[in-house]
């Protein structure tokens, strides 16, 4: 008895171990190996993932969905987005194949999916974008996405309050749905049949994909009555809201994370979000604030991080008194637009920090050694 009972569970065993490492075989989410990851242009592109990912984007419901699309709908939006009819029936029939896919780093781990249209989809989302989404009214308290509008307006506000959470939305664009999107055009007073094919022309499996010109104004629209009940409950306990595409921060003199971040959750749920506990910070008073990248510790006024002033001065030190090639040969950088984006940086520190003359010398300094380099290239 004891002998079978022992032979038995010894092939169970062998059982569970076999299907153990079979599993482990699959690639079940991003491949993290970053051995081919090109710095100098910050993305992965790899051709099993892209295989992977052709896979994921490829909906079996692409045919039904399209036929369900009315011919007529379809040809008033051609019209109106100025494109040939045939054209539009096309890329609608093969939605899922007008997208490059390819990954991003993210700054503190991980790798962003980006799906970006090709050129034909792109022109017909920037007409959409341009005619349809860009007039139209969100929220005060949404600073993203917005034309004249930076991450230093969404900081802004925060000034001066002793206290700060801050919190995230996980899979902001992937968590809203075609149907909403629908909805969407429809409230913008578009007929039920044209707004189907406006989302579609939209959406990337059923949701908002990252990269497409319209997801980020649409995500702003959509949230439109999530960012009004935020907004309410940071009245009543007499704080201040803002978000910047994913990112909620609240700031006051008197928060207590344990009765809001419940209440924030609630309200999200309701629009079928949900909240990157990983993500959310409660900053005390007297402790470093950084909001969107900005810093409002000075209480104040806006500055530029501490350590990215560090990084930024070492950096344009070394450029000034080794030379550009020198200075990126010692940091193993083969960037061959390095200069401009130190000279951007500096051009955003400066929209921070207006009288900071540090960063106006530097301009100068910098820019005339673009100028030279140019001369000395073209010679």
């Amino acid at each position: 008895m004891n002998k079978l009972l022992f032979i038995t569970i010894f092939l169970c065993a062998i059982w569970f171990f076999a299907k153990f490492f079979r599993t482990k075989k699959k690639d079940n989410g991003y491949n993290k190996d970053t051995g081919h990851y090109n710095k100098g242009l910050n993305v992965i592109e790899k051709k099993s993932s892209l295989r992977k990912e052709a896979n994921t984007f490829s909906n079996p419901y692409k045919f039904i969905q399209f036929f369900t699309l009315d011919q007529e709908a379809i040809k008033w939006c051609a019209n109106f987005l100025g494109i040939d009819e045939k054209s539009l029936t096309s890329i609608l029939r093969n939605i899922h194949t007008q997208y490059n896919h390819f990954y991003l780093k993210k700054r503190r781990g991980g790798h962003r999916a980006i799906s970006a249209p090709k050129s034909e989809l792109l022109s017909i989302q920037k007409a959409i974008y341009h005619q349809i989404l860009l007039p139209v009214d969100i929220h005060p308290a949404a600073t993203g996405f917005r034309p004249g509008i930076s991450i230093a307006d969404n900081a802004r506000p925060h000034l001066g309050h002793n206290q700060v959470l801050k919190t995230d939305i996980r899979h902001f664009f992937g968590s809203i749905k075609r149907r909403k999107v629908i909805k969407a055009f429809i409230a913008l007073g578009y007929q039920n049949n044209i707004s189907k094919v406006l989302a579609e022309l939209c959406c990337l499996v059923r949701s908002l994909p990252q990269g497409a010109p319209t997801s980020p104004a649409l995500s702003n629209i959509i949230a439109y009555e999530m960012d009004k009940r935020l907004q309410d409950l940071s009245n009543e306990y007499h704080l201040t809201y803002t978000r910047y595409a994913d990112d909620l921060t609240f700031s006051g003199d008197s928060i207590d994370p344990q009765i809001l971040l419940p209440l924030i959750d609630q309200i999200l749920s309701l629009d079928r979000f949900k909240l990157k506990d990983i993500k959310t910070r409660f900053i005390r008073k007297n402790r470093r604030k950084i909001i969107t990248g900005v810093s409002i510790s000075s209480g104040d006024k806006l500055t530029i991080p501490r350590a990215k002033k560090r990084e930024l001065r070492k950096n344009i030190h070394f450029i000034l008194t080794k030379g550009l090639v020198e200075h990126q040969r010692y940091i193993g950088s083969t960037d061959p637009l390095y200069l401009k984006r130190i000279i951007g940086y500096l051009s955003y520190w400066r929209s921070i920090e207006p009288d900071n003359n540090y960063v106006l010398e530097s301009m100068t300094a910098l820019r005339k050694l673009e100028e030279k380099t140019l001369f000395l290239k073209n010679i």
